[in-house]
């Protein structure tokens, strides 16, 4: 007689879902709405990520380092087979349906606590929402790493719960053309 062993495995950073068409949060009490714009996705370029000859042709191809907006599916610096640097892709939004300004959510929480925080507590709500201490603007006011796009805000709101937590909300990045 034989017997089969079948393990499954899954893991909590499959494919993430699909963006939302919309996004809501507070900031400074005014509460803002974005849209999801399905044309255009935004890449995260770094400097030391790309090639000397990269580098002299970013001006041409029109790409900078930082966030770029570009189209689903157009990589702005093709990867060499031998690069373990993985791509940052996220979704793009704007502040009307198919409208405005392009929007980026680069993945920073802005947290403003009610009472002045100790490292101590800071590094409890890093370690229990998987986020880093980026900046400690005050003793009330932190800036946090966290995944960008639209999971930037899913934990913004779940920090929300935390007692001494006033606002908690997404930094964003805002395209801008030059004139």
């Amino acid at each position: 007689m034989t017997f089969v062993t079948i393990v499954c495995f899954t893991s909590l950073s499959a494919d993430p879902k699909e963006p939302p068409s919309s996004i809501t949060f507070k900031e400074g009490g005014v509460t803002k709405t974005f849209y999801l714009n399905p044309n255009v996705v935004a890449e995260y370029v770094d400097i030391k990520d790309i090639s000397n000859n990269q580098q002299k042709n970013q001006g041409k191809q029109g790409f900078k380092s930082g966030w770029n907006i570009r189209p689903p599916g157009k990589v702005l610096i093709p990867k060499s087979g031998k690069s373990a640097i993985p791509l940052k892709v996220t979704e793009v939004y704007s502040t009307g349906v198919g409208m405005g300004p392009n929007i980026v959510l680069p993945g920073i929480i802005i947290i403003s606590f009610s009472t002045d925080q100790s490292q101590t507590s800071l590094d409890k709500i890093a370690n229990k929402y998987e986020i880093q201490i980026l900046h400690q603007l005050s003793p009330r006011l932190v800036s946090f790493q966290t995944e960008p796009g639209y999971l930037s805000i899913q934990k913004a709101n779940d920090i929300l719960a935390e007692p001494n937590v006033l606002e908690a909300y997404p930094d964003i990045a805002l395209e801008k053309s030059l004139k």
